[in-house]
């Protein structure tokens, strides 16, 4: 059996044993239980812990951010909490609702930030914004592709050969990569500021933004609105 196989099945004999009328436990912990299986079993366990969820409190710690995305993806009930590690080793936890909102948030947080020399600032901004889009785009092609059946490996590598920015957002507007001519007319016509959004996440990540990056924060918003 596969390591992965081999943790679904010592869940599967944990489970039943912890939930039984007669523990004296109302709760659950577990430690990084996604780690070396497949996605489709990741669904299965977030669908699986839910459940449970339901007459326990169910704490799960991971490295692995799957089971966050599958919770996300299948809207199943979580409060996903990220512990984050300040130079001076110093752990602080946050609790965040999706990675878009998460980029976009430390995006602000650094445009707020003087101290950083204006190119460098400029860079950080715009990757964080890339980021953004870039988890938006991620989130639906994989509702909708496995919405409709198709395997997650399939998915998957889609999404990685897909690995320009441009390319994301044209799957997420089509369905079909080999669109890419038509994003930028497809988004002028909705959008005009998301359409703008796009070339200056692109190149401002290389050269840094030369305008405001409140707004190009703000277009950016306007672009996952558009890709979500």
């Amino acid at each position: 059996m596969s390591q992965g196989e081999l943790h679904a099945l010592g869940l599967a004999l944990f489970l039943p044993r912890a939930t039984t009328t007669e523990s004296p436990f109302r709760f659950v912990i577990i430690d990084d239980p996604v780690q070396a299986m497949d996605p489709a079993k990741v669904d299965g366990l977030a669908r699986v812990l839910a459940t449970v969820a339901e007459h326990r409190q169910v704490v799960v710690f991971t490295h692995d951010d799957r089971l966050a995305q599958a919770m996300r993806r299948l809207q199943l009930p979580a409060r996903i909490v990220e512990v984050v590690r300040s130079s001076r080793i110093e752990r602080s936890p946050r609790t965040t609702d999706d990675p878009v909102r998460r980029h976009l948030g430390d995006a602000r947080a650094l445009a707020s930030t003087p101290e950083l020399p204006a190119q460098i600032r400029s860079e950080l901004v715009a990757g964080y914004c890339r980021s953004a889009v870039e988890a938006a785009c991620h989130a639906t092609v994989r509702r909708r592709r496995l919405g409709r059946g198709e395997h997650h490996e399939d998915v998957e590598r889609t999404l990685e050969q897909a690995h320009k920015v441009h390319q994301l957002v044209t799957l997420a507007l089509f369905d079909d990569v080999d669109r890419g001519v038509d994003t930028l007319p497809h988004l002028d016509r909705r959008d005009r500021r998301a359409a703008t959004a796009l070339p200056a996440i692109k190149e401002g990540v290389h050269r840094g933004y030369p305008g405001g990056l409140h707004e190009l924060i703000s277009d950016t918003e306007r672009l996952v609105a558009e890709v979500s």
